[in-house]
Parts: C-alpha cells; sequence; structure tokens
C-alpha cells in the first residue's frame, strides 16, 4: 500500500509561544478531550496501550486530511502508534474502500466516511466497527474526549438506527446564504431573512446587461440536491414519509422546486443547469452575484486576495426561513474504524486523538469547521481567526437548526440522480409537478428495491 512522506507541521501564521502552547496540549494531551465517566478513569486509560503496533489510515483530499497528516509526528511519538496512509480524492478513496472492504482483505484499519453517502450502505455491509463500546470503556477512551461536546446533529449523523455509533465526526458542512453586504449596503437593504425576501432582493440585484445576476447556486445534476432539498424542509416537506416512502409530490415538495429551479432560472447565469460549486463559486468570485446558495466551507476562498476579487465585501448568514420555519441542511463527515480490521484498538485510538479538542483547534485555524461547541472559545480561534465574525456564526445558528441533507438510504447517490434531473429540467421550464411525479416513481421503485 502506498505510503506517503511526511512532514512535521510549521509554526504558519503563529507565534512561537502559541506553536509552543498547541504542542504541548497535543503531547501532553495524548492524555487528554470524554467527560469523567468515574473516579480513576484517567489512572485506567493509557496512550502507551498499543505502542510498537501500526495501523493503516485512508484519507480522502481535504483539508482536514492535510491538517492531521502534518500533525502525524504528535500522534506517534507519545502513543508508539505508527501510522501508515494513502490520500485520494472523494471517489478514488469510496472506491478504493468498497474494494478492500467487499474483498475482506483487512488492509484498511480507518478512514475519512462521507456519512450522507455511506451511512446507511456501509452499515447494511457490516463495515463499521461499532465505536460506542469503546466511548463507554474508560480503559479506550480518554477521560477528557468529552463526546457531549460534539453537536447532537453530528453525533445523530454517526449513530445508526440501531443505536450503535460507527464514526467519530470530524466537520459539519451547512449550507448558508453568501451575499455581497457592499451592495446591499448601498441599497439600504438588511440580510434576507425569508425566502420571500431572498427572492425580492434577487430581483432588486438582477442586471444581467452590466453581469451582475441576482442569485446563483448549483444547478447542475446530482450536485444540485442539497441545496434543493433545503428549500423542501423549508417549504414543509421532505424526502421521505413517516413509513420511509416516498415523497416527492407533494403540495410542499411543488412549492419547493417553484422557488428553487425558479430563483435559478430567472436570475443566475445563462447555463446555470451545468454549474457545479467551481462555478457557482467562481462567478460570485469575479463579482457578478449578489448573492450564493451553498456549502460555507466555500467561504474561507472568498477572503483570499489571491483569488477573489470581493475580499471584505461578503457577508454569511445561515439559510434564511421558509413558510415552514428555518432549517439548515447538513453534511457530516467522519473517521471509522473497519470491522475487517484486526487493530480496531490502535486505530480507535487514532480517530480518538484526531477527534480532540486540540486537533480540532488546530484544523478550524486551517479553515476546517469542526462539530465541538467549545472550539470557538478557545484563545487560538479567537485570537487567530482568518475568516470574519459571522462567518462563524452563521456555522453555528445553521448548527442549532440543522437537519440531514439528504434521505439517510443506502441508494443516497441514485436519489440524487434522480431529482437532480428534475431540478434541471424544472430550470429549463418544465412544470414543477410534472417533474417531481416523474421523480416519485423513479425514487419508489429504488426505495422497493434498496430498502427492503
Amino acid at each position: 500500500m502506498e505510503q506517503r512522506k511526511r512532514q512535521r507541521v510549521g509554526a504558519r501564521g503563529m507565534s512561537r509561544r502559541e506553536v509552543l502552547r498547541l504542542g504541548s496540549i497535543l503531547a501532553a494531551g495524548a492524555a487528554g478531550p470524554f467527560v469523567l465517566r468515574r473516579a480513576g478513569a484517567a489512572e485506567a486509560f493509557s496512550w502507551r496501550r498499543f505502542a510498537g503496533q501500526s495501523i493503516f489510515v485512508q484519507f480522502t483530499k481535504h483539508p482536514w486530511s492535510t491538517t492531521i497528516i502534518q500533525l502525524l509526528p504528535e500522534f506517534e511519538k507519545p502513543t508508539g502508534i505508527k501510522v501508515e496512509f494513502s490520500e485520494l480524492p472523494e471517489l478514488q478513496a469510496r472506491q478504493k474502500v468498497t474494494v478492500e472492504f467487499t474483498a475482506g482483505t483487512g488492509g484498511i484499519d480507518a478512514w475519512l466516511t462521507f456519512l450522507p453517502v455511506e451511512k446507511r450502505r456501509f452499515w447494511r455491509s457490516g463495515w463499521y466497527a461499532d465505536l460506542g463500546k469503546f466511548l463507554k470503556d474508560p480503559t479506550m477512551t480518554a477521560p477528557d474526549y468529552d463526546w457531549n461536546d460534539i453537536a447532537k446533529v453530528a453525533q445523530t449523523a454517526a449513530t445508526q438506527p440501531d443505536g450503535t455509533i460507527s464514526a467519530l465526526p470530524i466537520f459539519v458542512d451547512t449550507i448558508i446564504v453568501f451575499y455581497r453586504k457592499d451592495l446591499f449596503q448601498q441599497k439600504g437593504l438588511k440580510p434576507p431573512r425569508t425566502l420571500a425576501e431572498m427572492e425580492a432582493y434577487a430581483q432588486e440585484f438582477h442586471d444581467p446587461k452590466n453581469n451582475m445576476y441576482g442569485f446563483i447556486g448549483r444547478g447542475l445534476k446530482n450536485a444540485n440536491a442539497p441545496s434543493w432539498n433545503w428549500v423542501l424542509y423549508s417549504m414543509g416537506g421532505n424526502f421521505l414519509t413517516k413509513d420511509r416512502k416516498a415523497s416527492l409530490n407533494t403540495p410542499e415538495a411543488v412549492n419547493a422546486m417553484d422557488y428553487f429551479a425558479g430563483m435559478l432560472r430567472r436570475f443566475a447565469p445563462p447555463g446555470v443547469v451545468n454549474y457545479n460549486w467551481y462555478e457557482c463559486s467562481a462567478t460570485f468570485m469575479q463579482g457578478r452575484a449578489a448573492m450564493y446558495l451553498d456549502a460555507i466551507g466555500f467561504g474561507t476562498q472568498f477572503e483570499d486576495r489571491e483569488k477573489s476579487s470581493i475580499v471584505g465585501k461578503v457577508g454569511y448568514m445561515a439559510a434564511p426561513a421558509g413558510p415552514a420555519g428555518r432549517f439548515s441542511t447538513l453534511s457530516t463527515n467522519a473517521v471509522g474504524v473497519s470491522a475487517q480490521s484486526k487493530r480496531q484498538g490502535p486505530a480507535y485510538f487514532f480517530i480518538q486523538w484526531a477527534t480532540r479538542k486540540p486537533i480540532a483547534v488546530r484544523a478550524l485555524l486551517d479553515g476546517t469547521l469542526g462539530p465541538r461547541a467549545s472550539i470557538w472559545n478557545d484563545p487560538l480561534v479567537k485570537t487567530k481567526a482568518k475568516m470574519p465574525p459571522d462567518w462563524s456564526m452563521a456555522y453555528q445558528e445553521s448548527l442549532k437548526v440543522g437537519v440531514p441533507s439528504q434521505p439517510e438510504i443506502v441508494g443516497v447517490t441514485e436519489y440524487r440522480d434522480i431529482i437532480g434531473v428534475a431540478i434541471q429540467k424544472a430550470i429549463e421550464g418544465a412544470k414543477s409537478s410534472e417533474v417531481l411525479a416523474q421523480a416519485q416513481k423513479e425514487f419508489q421503485e429504488l426505495l422497493d428495491k434498496t430498502e427492503k
């Protein structure tokens, strides 16, 4: 298996005192963050328990992975556990993991798992080790790990229908609205509080003759699903009924399609049906859109002076409310331990370390939004934050009203294709009721085949 060269983390943007402070937390605290369960728990736990063993970790290319790989020496030295790893783009990593797990090789001990896609499918296949037993064991989990510091929505995302915990959350992506605060100020407008206001403001700013579009969001098939799903919740709909049947042809779903497809058809650039996040972000960074609906993680590039023409001109807000209330669709990424691994103990020690508060702080400083509540009060975060305060406020507000970004089903990718085609057709002018009737039929057929 591929073993990549590792480099020790540097002091980029941090003073020597701050680096030493963080390093002391990481090293000394490879004995620390789980609420103290009983007297003597600290004495029962030792980070040296699996010293001399080695594990293999499959990373997905992401800023979080970059941070962890740089910090690996800070895990290996105090624990004595050697980490070998591979780092691949998301689709390639998922393909590799699927092939390895299907073959039952036991070669992968831990991996970065994208729960919206893998949660139900991998659980059904028996590929996740249950981490709940480790979290409850004072000899396996450091007394200050504090599972309850992790946002409830992220805990729920990592928990299966049978109550087992399949992974430890590392970051949560949420849909928010990026808006040009300078343009809003010029017109004396405040950020939109409702879907109706967002539509009215899109109309106000829309000026295609001068290369300004009122609103932009993903129109490409599959990629467009999470944003539409948010509108669906806001209109009072859902993908599934309580008995887990398809629910895409309801009046609420039709209203959601009318709104989302209508916003893109009327106020987005021509050809938006082929826009993924890259094209949307580029359009916004070039100063050609007043509002942009997408995942909060894309916000860091808007404040990058080497890439963006709108540095300091962007406002960040949790998605506005619809008739049914305010919601934010969340996608949780996590790290899991393979049920096939013969080294589950040291693999769990690694993912426990990688999701501790000090590591979450460092990841946040590098631009990864962690699910731990306590990291936002950390002194380093307060003094070294690279993003404006409203960015972190939008994230924290979103967590409070978070809902799953996709239906928790085995065929989530197929669902995204089904609804994605419907969205594209609606953008192009087809009736929402008609495209959703077809999507309802195909989605129910998918559920009948995969959810037995």
